[in-house]
Formats: C-alpha cells, structure tokens, sequence
C-alpha cells in the first residue's frame, strides 16, 4: 500500500499537531494507510479503545447525575441504552470485517418514570477532546412516536474527501423536534423498539 501524498503529507502534519498520543494513533488509523510513517493500530485495538473509554465514562450513573432522580423514581419499565458511531463529520473507516467505524461515539440513555420518559445523550470523539452531552424529559401524552431510520451521513478524510455511510438510529418525536441517537451497535434493537412502542401506546391510552 502506498503513503499520503506529500500535500497530504503536510496537512496530516497539520492535524496532528498538539494531539495527545492516542488522538495521534487514531487519527494516523484513519487517515494514513498501512506501511506511512509507522504501524497503524489494528481494527480490534481502535475498538478496543472506543469500549475503553466508553466504560471507563460510566454513562448509566452520569444519565441520572444529569435527570436528577433516583433510579426507583424510574423504574416504570426497565432502562434503555442505546449506543453506536456517529459518522457525520467525523472521521470514518471500514473495517475488515465490513463494519463500519468512525471517530465519534454515542451513548444514549432512555428512563421511564410513571408519566414521563428521560432521554440521557452524549457523544464523544477519539481523535479530540471535544464532546457534546444532553438530557431532555417529555410526558409520555408529548411523545409523538418511538422510531427508527437508516440514513446516509457524510464521514471525512484526510484532506477533506467525502465517505457516504449508512446509519441506523432511534428517533423520538415529539411536537417540534425529533431527538436521534445512533444505534449501530445494539443488536436487539427491533425488540427494544417494540417494546418502547406498546409502553407508549399504553400510556397515551390512559
């Protein structure tokens, strides 16, 4: 395999420059084929160091910090996490394997109480310290729909190339807005789904 080209070369150069070691590691994954510079990570080690981070954050306790209850206030039906890479505008690679990974990750947490529903959200990003993080509550009457769609978001490389990929996410509606959240990692997501639907339709018959 070959190596970034020299103007390539420069901006890569650019990239880098005041990253951590890791954010290095993962940005050269993603950017410089195998054999430039040095030893890229493998597939397995980035998703290594994805899960790390995200179980190291435990995002469970950081949800219900952030909603403010106890996890017996909403306990209505068991918590939902929802979780998967977020490719637009961020970095994106396919993997060996097929599967598609990126440089940003979404963790997302949903709470039933006995009238309303918490929506926990945060995601963070591998290649930079920057993350986004942020709760929101609804009655379940304001709850629109639970749903799901596979979009096409647009992912970058280096030197500003588009990659087109697919992504499965969890919609909730509500009047004037639709929260999403990525779900490209959970595997049992119909059935989750479904059982957010007869949840929602039971309580809006009350």
């Amino acid at each position: 395999m070959g190596c970034v080209d020299s103007g390539d070369q420069q901006l890569l150069e650019q990239v880098l420059r005041g990253k951590s070691e890791a954010q290095i590691k993962v940005i050269k994954y993603f950017v410089a084929e195998e054999g430039c510079m040095s030893k890229n990570i493998s597939d397995d080690e980035y998703f290594s160091m994805v899960m790390r981070k995200k179980d190291n954050m435990d995002f469970r306790a950081k949800a219900l910090s952030k909603i403010g209850l106890d996890e017996d206030e909403v306990s209505e039906i068991a918590p939902v996490m929802f979780e998967g890479f977020v490719f637009e505008n961020a970095y994106a690679k396919q993997r060996a394997n097929g599967q598609w990974v990126s440089s940003s990750y979404q963790v997302a947490w949903l709470f039933f109480s006995s009238t309303q529903v918490y929506i926990y959200r945060h995601t963070f990003n591998m290649d930079e310290d920057k993350k986004s993080e942020s709760t929101d509550e609804f009655f379940y009457r304001d709850v629109t729909s639970f749903s799901t769609s596979s979009e096409t978001e647009t992912a970058h490389g280096l030197g500003g190339k588009k990659i087109e990929v697919e992504s499965n996410k969890f919609y909730m509606v509500v009047p004037g807005d639709k929260l999403y959240v990525s779900m490209n990692g959970v595997s049992d997501s119909e059935s989750i789904i479904q059982g957010l639907k007869h949840k929602l339709r039971e309580k809006k018959s009350q």
